[in-house]
């Protein structure tokens, strides 16, 4: 009986621990997301798209703080407006209504330039691809033969952890030390992140997107 007893205390010890555990890992997900790496000064700066007027204003800042010295735009799709991302039967209306200039400036570079950072320190690369991994191809391809010593990735909090794990991955093997920086404007709330629909989206999302892209690493022809 004593055994009995003994095994049943051991298995309700184990289920405790197992339901603490949970629970941390549960608490702890939202944060998990986010990363902030320190760093005094960097050579380049590329501000990811998908979150343009949050992510800008958190690279103006690195420069106007004189952390970085130069800033690579990510550009949005061209249907997008402001950051969202409209069909192309709204986008001519607003065209027609004289809201939208299709010939004026990405978003995210008015607002660098907007915020006092010079034009000449801004550089938009020539067009729009989906996904992190293409967006740090892309980056990486424009690099070519002039590869800075740290690259810092400014993106949402949310998408951070995601985003330095693909950019120290595609600049692996160029001596590229990697930051994220991820923007301080944004409603991502990564401690109670379950207690709002919008984040508690966000970060099921997030963990989805990092499995796929992890796999996506992993899977593709090494180079």
């Amino acid at each position: 009986m004593q055994g009995a007893h003994g095994k049943g205390r051991l298995g309700v010890a184990a289920g405790l621990v197992v339901v603490v555990a949970g629970a941390w890992g549960f608490r702890e997900a939202g944060r998990f997301l986010v990363v902030e790496d320190p760093f005094e000064r960097a050579d380049v700066a590329v501000v990811l798209a998908g979150g343009p007027t949050s992510r800008a204003l958190g690279a103006s800042g690195l420069y106007r703080e004189g952390r970085v010295r130069e800033l690579l735009v990510m550009p949005e799709p061209p249907n997008a407006v402001e950051g969202e991302v409209v069909p192309p039967a709204v986008l001519e209306e607003l065209v027609r209504l004289g809201l939208v200039d299709p010939h004026r400036p990405q978003w995210a570079r008015r607002i660098l330039v907007a915020a006092g950072v010079p034009s000449s320190a801004v550089t938009v690369l020539p067009e729009a691809v989906n996904g992190t991994i293409n967006e740090a191809e892309r980056v990486h391809a424009f690099l070519e033969g002039r590869m800075p010593q740290r690259l810092v990735v400014v993106t949402s909090r949310s998408h951070s952890r995601r985003a330095q794990l693909i950019y120290r991955y595609i600049f692996r093997k160029d001596g590229v030390q990697v930051l994220s920086s991820p923007t301080p404007h944004g409603a991502f709330e990564a401690d109670r992140w379950w207690s709002q629909p919008r984040n508690a989206l966000t970060v099921l999302t997030e963990y989805q997107k990092l499995l796929v892209n992890v796999l996506t690493l992993l899977l593709r022809p090494s180079g």
